[in-house]
């Protein structure tokens, strides 16, 4: 009885802190529509929209996590792109 009091007593924080944005979800989130923003596959409309969505989604951590997670995207988004630029050098 003490084993199973203890393990549930181990996974309960786990569990409710697994239920909400993290700072890599919503850096691979905003990487990935960033690029379909910057390649056009979104219009600017959505574009506009998704920023508005980010924003209120990165102002739900603190200051330090905002910060990474500025940094993270800015980080991710150029090697992304880079990425997809020699892709598309190379089915040309």
């Amino acid at each position: 009885m003490k084993k199973l009091f203890l393990v549930i007593l181990m996974a309960l924080p786990f569990s409710l802190t697994a239920c909400g944005d993290s700072v890599d979800k919503i850096t691979n989130d905003m990487v990935r529509d960033a690029i379909k923003c910057e390649t056009k596959e979104y219009d600017k409309a959505k574009c506009d929209q998704l920023t508005i969505v980010y924003k209120e989604r990165k102002g739900k951590f603190t200051a330090e996590e905002q910060k990474e997670v500025e940094k993270r995207v800015f980080t991710k988004f150029f090697e992304e792109m880079a990425l997809v630029k020699d892709k598309a050098k190379k089915k040309k």
